[in-house]
């Protein structure tokens, strides 16, 4: 910091000393004064002891003879409180006249970021569950179909309230089949679809509604699964915070394309992760299961047959199938807990769900099926 002084040519001409880091040599002739550096602690540490000692040595020897008694008393007014910080850092000096090396406190280094794990089981013989939309006798044609509430078929993907009727977007009837032209695609949080046929009054056949709107459809999916195993995947869901959600990224952060696992790193707090989609597959651990299951996509679909594959391959199948006994469902939840971090019981150090939060999760989610 430093203390200005104005200049007074009015009163004393040109009377004070530039201050130097040695005592001025006032016999020379008048002096001029242009800033005083407030003498202080931070001074001391910044400038050292000597260049501190000088300034001191300075404001005791500054040449007075030629002012006049004006001029003296507005020079005092300025320079005492230099100099009696000169004079009380004087003492500390003196304390600290061995130590020519003082030094700032060290910043700690910043905490090293732990990479996220998830264990992937081998593959085994392990019985699972057999996908319909699989099965090369399913059905040919394509659909989907409307849950319990009015859904919209929306010509973009903006809120529905948004969009004109009629022309952006056209209301879809609860518990209501819709032929497709092809299987259905996803985009976000979106399904898109293309109608056979075009709805009365809507100048839309391809567009994009809600996946939650839609309680199944010929891309397969959760729906396929029996109500306990589905109900227990809501749960897993529940658990990695996700819920009905297959475009979060770790920190839910959100993608829109499903043409691959979005394999972004993300760092919060002491961890990085490439945790996506309903159930937070690594990056690493996608790649252990996608080619043996032929999933060439990160679809909502292919997310639910990978997510079981694991649970297959850690022998949990049959409990989570049974999962409606409360023994079976902790001894699953056992079983997955090395895989899925914020189950009861995993060894990774991250917040976990107590069993009796989510059992009653459970048996909730399972109430809808």
């Amino acid at each position: 910091m430093l203390f200005f002084a104005p200049a007074l040519p009015a009163l004393t001409g040109h009377f004070f000393s530039r201050v130097p880091a040695d005592p001025p040599d006032t016999s020379a002739g008048t002096l001029q004064f242009a800033a005083v550096p407030v003498i202080g602690l931070r001074a001391y540490f910044f400038q050292g002891p000597r260049a501190l000692k000088g300034r001191a040595a300075a404001c005791h020897n500054m040449g007075m003879e030629r002012m006049n008694r004006a001029a003296l008393i507005t020079l005092l007014a300025i320079a005492a409180p230099v100099c009696a910080s000169a004079q009380a850092f004087d003492e500390l000096l003196a304390a600290y006249a061995g130590d020519k090396n003082l030094s700032l406190p060290s910043v700690p280094a910043a905490p090293a970021l732990a990479e996220a794990e998830q264990y992937l089981p081998p593959d085994n013989k392990e019985p699972g569950f057999e996908w319909p939309s699989e099965r090369k006798d399913r059905a040919a044609e394509d659909f989907f179909y409307i849950g319990n509430n009015t859904a919209f078929l929306k010509a973009s993907t903006d809120l529905a309230a948004d969009l004109a009727e009629g022309s952006g977007r056209c209301a879809l009837a609860p518990n209501a089949l819709y032929k497709t032209q092809a299987k259905p695609g996803f985009q976000g949080e979106h399904m898109t679809v293309t109608l056979a046929a075009p709805l009365p009054g809507c100048a839309i056949t391809r567009g994009y509604l809600y996946m939650t709107d839609v309680s199944s459809s010929s891309a397969g999916g959760a729906w396929e699964l029996p109500r306990t195993v589905r109900a227990f995947m809501d749960t897993l869901a529940f658990a990695e915070g996700t819920k009905a959600r297959y475009n979060y990224i770790f920190t839910f952060v959100t993608f829109n394309s499903y043409a691959d696992h979005p394999r972004k790193a993300i760092c919060a707090g002491k961890l990085c992760s490439t945790a996506a989609g309903r159930y937070q597959f690594l990056s690493k651990t996608w790649d252990g299961l996608a080619p043996g299951l032929g999933l060439t996509e990160f679809t909502p679909p292919s997310q639910e047959k990978a997510a079981l594959e694991i649970i297959r391959r850690a022998g949990a199948y049959n409990r989570v199938l049974k999962s409606n006994v409360y023994e079976n469902f902790t001894s699953a939840l056992a079983k997955l807990n090395t895989t899925w971090a914020s189950l009861p019981g995993s060894p990774y150090g991250q917040p976990t769900h107590p069993t009796s939060e989510l059992w009653k999760v459970y048996k909730a989610a399972l109430a809808k099926y």
